[in-house]
C-alpha cells in the first residue's frame, strides 16, 4: 500500500514538473535577435553565438556542454531575450558579451524529443559522438579513457582519440581564442554550487555571483576532495593553463531555467 502511495505521488510530482517545464518554464530567443554562427556540431548543426555591445574585455557566457542538463539553455535564451531589452539603454563600459545558448546541439534536440521526466536519465551527457565535451579540452594531463559520472552510476567511456577532438570544442576554443575572452561563465546542473580554480583573478567573480544568487561557493576542501577524473580535462584546468578565468555554475534542477535566482547574479557579472 504504502509502496503504491510512493508511486503515485512520484508520477504526481514529475507530471507538475512537465507542465512547468513545457508550459510554464520554456522561453524561446525573439526572432528579432540576430546570431551569428562559431561553427557545426557533428550533426552540422549551427553553433548560434550572440553579441552584445562593442567594447575590449570581453566575457562569455555558454550553455549545454552536457546533453542532460536542458535548464542551462532555457536559462541562456533568458539572458539573451534580457540583454537585447536593455542593450540600447544601457552602457557597461569597457565591456563586450557573447552568449552561446547551447553548444551541445545535437543531443539537445534528442533531449526535447524524449526528456525522460519519470526517471533519473542518466543517458545523454555526452555529444552526438557518445564524447564528455567537458573532458576534450587539451590539458597537459589528458587521457583516451575515463569515468563519466552521471546521476549516481559510474560508467567507463572514451574521451576519443585525442584532446580538441570533437567538432563542438574545436569551434568553441577557435572562437574563445581568435576573440581573446577574458572571462567565461559556463553553466551545468545539478550541483547547486559556484566553481572555480581559486586563482586571485577569479575570487572577485566568484564570490559575487554566489552572493547574488542562492548557489553555494564550492569550497577548497570540496575540490581537493573530487576523484581525479572529476577536475582533469575539463575546461578549468584548460582556461588555468591559457591564463582565461573560468567561473562555472552548476545550477539546481535538470529542467527550469532558474531565472529569478540568476538574474541579480548575471547582471553583476557585466560590471566586475
Amino acid at each position: 500500500m504504502l509502496r503504491s502511495l510512493k508511486s503515485k505521488l512520484w508520477f504526481i510530482y514529475r507530471g507538475l514538473v512537465w507542465m512547468k517545464d513545457n508550459f510554464f518554464d520554456n522561453p524561446k530567443i525573439n526572432s528579432n535577435i540576430k546570431s551569428f554562427s562559431i561553427g557545426k556540431t557533428f550533426n552540422w548543426e549551427e553553433i548560434d553565438c550572440y553579441s552584445f555591445w562593442k567594447w575590449s574585455e570581453k566575457i562569455l557566457y555558454f550553455w549545454w556542454i552536457h546533453g542532460n542538463e536542458t535548464g542551462t539553455v532555457k536559462l541562456m535564451n533568458k539572458w539573451v531575450n534580457f540583454v537585447w531589452e536593455i542593450e540600447s539603454g544601457t552602457s557597461f563600459w569597457n565591456t563586450q558579451i557573447f552568449i552561446i545558448p547551447c553548444l551541445n546541439i545535437d543531443w539537445y534536440k534528442q533531449a526535447l524529443k524524449n526528456p525522460k521526466y519519470f526517471s533519473w536519465w542518466r543517458e545523454g551527457k555526452t555529444n552526438a559522438q557518445d564524447v564528455d565535451l567537458n573532458r576534450n579540452f587539451p590539458t597537459f594531463n589528458w587521457s583516451p579513457k575515463s569515468t563519466l559520472f552521471a546521476a549516481g552510476l559510474y560508467k567507463e567511456i572514451s574521451w576519443w582519440t585525442s584532446p580538441w577532438s570533437e567538432w563542438e570544442i574545436k569551434a568553441l576554443l577557435n572562437f574563445i581564442e581568435t576573440e581573446k575572452v577574458q572571462t567565461i561563465y559556463t553553466f551545468h546542473n545539478c550541483w547547486w554550487t559556484v566553481f572555480w580554480r581559486w586563482t586571485t583573478s577569479v575570487n572577485k567573480k566568484v564570490k559575487s555571483y554566489s552572493k547574488n544568487s542562492n548557489y553555494r561557493v564550492f569550497a577548497d576542501s570540496e575540490w581537493d576532495g573530487l576523484k581525479p577524473w572529476q577536475k582533469t580535462w575539463q575546461m578549468m584546468m584548460w582556461a588555468e593553463e591559457k591564463n582565461i578565468d573560468v567561473i562555472e555554475i552548476e545550477m539546481k534542477t535538470r529542467w527550469w531555467s532558474e531565472w529569478e535566482l540568476n538574474k541579480k547574479a548575471l547582471i553583476k557579472s557585466l560590471r566586475i
